[in-house]
């Protein structure tokens, strides 16, 4: 029943709507990309946006957005090629905010909380002070609730996310000393797993960024590099089987930027993206 009632709820705030702003923004790219030491393979794709945005009369608010795309995107972050398609198959996702809190309606579109292996279809988030706080669930009885807490003031930040979907929870807290920051985060997983992580990051003034981080007994040390227009950055740690990765990007303005690639797994990419 209190499923219901958030549905309907957020159906009546989203009636008598005035007019909608249209907005579109997308990246793209193109380049070479072999993966796991295979042949070098030409890839290219783009990933479109689009977003409606408004006001009611009595000063509610509301978003609509879409996404779409085709061909393949290179994703740095995760050394991978990511498929784009046209998206007519997707649920649209509406947003619609009134008093300060944000209501999510898309069927089995919003991101689960702990993690985005699941969805849900309805998501409330808000704010009150120092804390931020946000709810994702479902009107079917099978789909999982999941709830997310965090805070912060000054130096000091934490957030709290929990899924009863397999009962995972991660629990994060950060403190900034000028340039060096202090993390931690504790972590169950849906298969009961248990993992801690402790991190140090040092930024210095000269645009490097040195960050030491250590997991169930594995140490990973990374460097970040930014001067003007190139910004490099290596990663590795000291596991069994030892992984490493390098990356540059140079900016060459208008949106455009040139990312160069490669690990210890024999991915390598090369190849231009670009925004707007």
């Amino acid at each position: 029943m209190k499923k219901v009632l958030l549905a309907t709820t957020a159906l009546t705030l989203s009636a008598g709507f005035a007019s909608a702003d249209v907005s579109m923004s997308g990246t793209g790219g193109a380049g070479v990309f072999g993966a796991a030491g295979a042949d070098l393979s030409v890839y290219s794709g783009v990933d479109l946006g689009f977003s409606l945005s408004g006001a009611s009369d009595n000063g509610m608010t509301f978003s609509a957005s879409l996404d779409m795309g085709g061909g393949q995107t290179l994703d740095v972050g995760d050394f991978e090629l990511d498929t784009q398609d046209m998206g007519t198959d997707d649920n649209a996702s509406v947003a619609i905010g009134v008093g300060g809190v944000t209501i999510t309606l898309s069927q089995n579109g919003v991101d689960d909380l702990y993690d985005d292996d699941i969805a849900g279809d309805i998501g409330i988030s808000g704010a009150m002070g120092d804390l931020t706080y946000s709810v994702v669930t479902g009107l079917e009885d099978a789909d999982p609730t999941s709830i997310s807490v965090g805070y912060s003031a000054g130096a000091i930040s934490g957030s709290v996310a929990t899924s009863d979907e397999g009962d995972a929870s991660t629990v994060s807290v950060s403190y900034a000393m000028g340039d060096i920051t202090l993390s931690a985060e504790a972590d169950t997983d849906r298969a009961g797993a248990d993992t801690s992580t402790v991190a140090v990051s040092y930024a210095m003034s000269d645009g490097m960024t040195v960050t030491v981080e250590e997991s169930e007994g594995t140490i990973e040390a990374s460097v970040a590099y930014s001067s003007g227009a190139i910004s490099v950055g290596v990663t590795a740690d000291d596991a069994s089987d030892g992984s490493w990765e390098a990356t540059m990007a140079y900016d060459l303005g208008g949106g455009a930027t040139f990312n160069l690639g490669t690990n210890d797994d024999e991915t390598t990419f090369a190849g231009v993206g670009f925004s707007f």
